[in-house]
């Protein structure tokens, strides 16, 4: 990293760091509990492939590779006070070392510069009631973030905790994706959910709305279908709106096992110029095993895991079936994060899919290319994981996941396409891990994804080697 560019941003977070705290110091005379603290994580990435060889002519032998550092660091100051109110300040900062620009384009500033990440204030017992109130930029995250998640970023909104009356705890949530003070350019979030304990099991049941007006790109299969040639499905839409409505049950039982279960579905339109396009869709993720202490192992944790999004189908033109939430969980930093150390699979996406680049032949000759999410779509994944704790300190882990698409749309005018199956590929992931006096993590995983012929035959991996500690 440039010098400048360091000694800038260190001078940055140490002013904003010093205004927190002063200003936590200065309400100390009222708070009952001041909490300030900081975060840093360093990685180091090597990836080999990343572009899953599409860059380069099949049996060549030759493959990509690239390697940067991601840093991170945040500082937080959080206050509480006898009055029930609390005051949350969180600012991070995030970047490649060396890098000149923008590595996702998704956070205020991606040069490690500090930016605000969450300003809230919350409102807790309210009038001596079972109702906590949330205002400002805060952290939020459904159940397991596969429909909605801030990923360390904030969102601007509302959010009301209710209850429990007779066992149950409603949840309300409104936020401001993206808001233009002139027109109706906005993108809103809306949510509504219960929560019940029944036993040993936990329900959740919600609806999300969401409503994007935006003038955001939709891609529309339909569209290429008539013109294979193209090589561009996407369109500017002028609305578009999706509703969920999502059902989540938990549960530990005797002797540690254990089980995670998710189900949604999704409903919802596309107005596109010239049309209206409906949209539908569901999920499906499922994780059980055993979680329990072995005599010579210690902590030992044993886990089939299950995940499906449905994707769309050619044959309906004037209805997508693709699950694809707009906010869901699926990045941690700078790095895309799923199943799958390299590949990072979620329902709706994975690593650098864009990037794949695929050809339609009509006998010899290759008559268009189009990226992933045109020739396949939808993803289904199965597997485990496990990971042994011989000793308290160190862990170590092993997973495996099997990568298939839904759907393989038939792009033709009466002639096939070079794809014949729905496979994508398999991955083995082996990590370790180890706890330096409580405050300092070391952490390294490797991801080898074994890529069916579709994608290439070279194969493509990922090395993190991760530090982390706060305090």
């Amino acid at each position: 990293m440039d010098k400048k560019i360091n000694c800038a941003f260190w001078s940055k977070l140490i002013s904003s760091s010093l205004l927190s705290i002063l200003t936590g110091v200065s309400l100390t005379h009222s708070a009952t509990k001041l909490d300030i603290g900081a975060e840093y994580r360093l990685r180091g990435i090597q990836l080999n492939n990343p572009t899953y060889a599409s860059e380069l002519p099949i049996d060549t032998g030759k493959t990509i590779n690239y390697s940067y550092y991601s840093n991170r660091a945040k500082v937080y100051v959080k206050g509480k006070f006898d009055s029930g109110v609390e005051i949350g300040t969180v600012l991070q900062a995030i970047g490649v070392s060396g890098s000149t620009g923008p590595i996702l384009n998704r956070y205020p500033d991606e040069k490690f510069v500090p930016f605000i990440e969450n300003a809230y204030l919350k409102a807790n017992d309210v009038m001596d009631w079972p109702i906590n109130l949330t205002f400002g930029r805060q952290p939020y995250a459904w159940g397991n973030g596969m429909l909605l998640s801030d990923d360390d970023l904030g969102f601007n909104g509302i959010r009301a905790d209710i209850g429990p009356y007779w066992g149950v705890r409603s949840y309300l949530f409104a936020a401001k994706a993206q808001d233009k003070l002139i027109g109706e350019l906005n993108s809103d979030i809306y949510l509504g959910g219960l929560s019940y304990d029944f036993g040993i099991h936990k329900v959740l049941l919600g609806t999300i709305l969401e409503k994007d007006q935006t003038g955001s790109n939709y891609t529309d299969i339909s569209k290429i279908m008539d013109n294979p040639s193209s090589s561009t499905n996407s369109v500017t839409s002028d609305k578009i709106s999706r509703q969920f409505i999502d059902l989540q049950i938990s549960a530990r039982l005797e002797k540690g096992a254990f089980y995670n279960l998710e189900y949604v579905m999704q409903r919802g339109s596309a107005e596109v110029p010239g049309r209206s396009i409906k949209l539908s869709g569901s999920a499906l993720s499922f994780e059980g095993g055993f979680d329990f202490i072995h005599p010579r192992y210690k902590r030992m944790i044993l886990a089939f895991v299950f995940m499906q999004g449905s994707g769309d189908k050619s044959s309906t033109s004037d209805e997508n079936e693709k699950f694809n939430p707009s906010f869901g969980h699926k990045y941690d930093g700078l790095e895309y994060s799923g199943y799958g150390d390299f590949f990072a699979a979620t329902p709706y996406s994975f690593f650098n899919q864009d990037k794949i680049i695929l050809p339609v032949k009509i006998g010899d000759k290759i008559i268009s290319q189009h990226n992933y999410t045109t020739m396949f779509s939808g993803l289904r994944m199965f597997g485990f994981r496990g990971s042994v704790n011989p000793w308290e300190p160190f862990t170590a882990g092993l997973e495996f996941y099997i990568f298939t698409a839904l759907e393989t749309p038939d792009i033709r005018n009466g002639a096939p396409t070079t794809i014949d199956d729905n496979e994508i590929g398999r991955e083995m992931v082996i990590s370790a891990s180890y706890l330096y006096s409580n405050r300092l993590k070391f952490l390294l995983r490797w991801g080898k994804l074994f890529p069916s012929v579709n994608l290439n035959n070279i194969g493509s991996s990922r090395i993190t080697f991760e530090v982390s500690g706060k305090f």
